[in-house]
């Protein structure tokens, strides 16, 4: 938002929503969960509001993504679920990391294509 000298009151009210969802959405250490729909209704509105941006504002603009570094060894994470320890392979959180992807695409994707 700032790039774009965007308020975060002016988005909210673009939004309908309160200024603190706003600062809540903006202040995200991680990736909060957001649809299709409210993903499209945040880069309308971001476009509505920075019109004379240098390019259009799509949900790949908002989207930062940084690879995690390949682990060298496997690593082995004991959990505990219910008074059992568990291990966590790498296997296992790839595949965590897989899904994660693949939900991100799906939503990029529908945001696009609406």
């Amino acid at each position: 938002m700032a790039r774009y000298k965007i308020k975060a009151i002016e988005l909210a009210k673009e939004l309908n929503v309160s200024a603190n969802s706003v600062s809540n959405l903006r202040n995200s250490d991680t990736m909060p969960r957001i649809d299709g729909y409210s993903l499209n209704n945040l880069c309308n509105a971001l476009n509505r509001l920075a019109p004379y941006a240098p390019e259009e504002i799509t949900p790949l603009t908002l989207i930062d993504y940084t690879r995690d570094p390949e682990p060298e060894n496997e690593i082995n994470l004991p959990v505990r679920i219910d008074s059992q320890k568990t291990e966590i392979s790498n296997k296992s959180i790839k595949s965590k990391r897989k899904n994660i992807t693949n939900s991100l695409k799906i939503i990029i994707s529908e945001a696009e294509s609406a």
